[in-house]
């Protein structure tokens, strides 16, 4: 009889208020039949994360993802880009080896050019780019400052991907009087990158704060402007091979130019991709 009532007082203890399987101690999950959720932020290092600090932030090591995160760092992969040559202007590893730009005035020689029709794709290394506080990516581009508040451009369009196949762009948009002409002022190309000179030298300037745009020029972006939390590669193209929606024609480009000159990307989040 004793047995009895002892089985019975265990089996009770076991099922809880409904009967069924073993309970987790708040009797909500049967532990038999789910594994214990991952959730980021809660301070507890579960399966599939890198790490868990106890919040949600990133730029403290452990990213809003609880991935660990990695110094800030130029691109440093180039995953496409279908008009190299492997010469000269034509070698892509120009675009990740570092920033050497040319000045206000100046441009540089250490970059990779994009024709008209093309596109270069980069990455770093795996690592995913992730959003944090102020701008993620600087994209520089060899635009530089002539004449009367003028500026030599090739303004190219940012687009980004998580997966390689599926591409976000920034917000952009050309706003000179007459779209249907090309405009050298750069406040009319709001969005786009190449319209800021490249202050930033990886050894004569190498102080300046890369990702403070107005310190060390180059074009800032955020991945908050378009709701993403992540991606891993950066996509740019000229602008003149994308259409202004506001006239339904390609976006007119200098006659002179022959494509954009791609220094580098460089990355303020990072985080290890699981």
């Amino acid at each position: 009889m004793r047995t009895t009532m002892a089985w019975a007082l265990l089996l009770t203890s076991w099922t809880g208020c409904d009967g069924g399987g073993p309970m987790s101690p708040d009797a909500a999950t049967p532990m038999s039949d789910a594994a214990v959720e991952a959730v980021c932020g809660d301070g507890a290092r579960q399966p599939g994360e890198g790490c868990d600090d106890g919040n949600a932030e990133t730029g403290d090591g452990c990213s809003a993802t609880c991935a660990v995160e990695a110094p800030a760092a130029d691109a440093d992969e180039v995953v496409d880009a279908p008009d190299a040559t492997g010469e000269g202007f034509g070698d892509p590893s120009r675009a990740v080896n570092g920033v050497r730009g040319g000045g206000l005035t100046a441009q540089s020689l250490d970059v990779y050019s994009i024709s008209l029709e093309g596109h270069l794709v980069l990455g770093w290394s795996g690592r995913r780019v992730m959003d944090g506080p102020g701008v993620d990516l600087v994209v520089f581009e060899n635009a530089f400052h002539y004449g009367d508040g003028a500026t030599f451009m090739d303004p190219v369009v940012v687009e980004v991907s998580s997966d390689g196949e599926t591409w976000v762009a920034f917000p952009h948009d050309y706003v000179a009087e007459d779209e249907a002409r090309y405009s050298n002022r750069a406040t009319d190309w709001r969005g786009f990158a190449g319209r800021t000179p490249v202050l930033f030298h990886e050894e004569e300037r190498a102080e300046l704060d890369r990702f403070d745009p107005e310190e060390a020029g180059g074009d800032g972006f955020d991945l908050a402007d378009l709701g993403l939390a992540s991606i891993r590669y950066v996509r740019l193209s000229p602008a003149s091979a994308h259409t202004n929606p506001d006239t339904g024609a390609p976006f007119p480009r200098d006659p002179v130019s022959d494509g954009p000159d791609i220094d580098g990307v460089a990355a303020r989040w990072l985080a290890e991709a699981p």
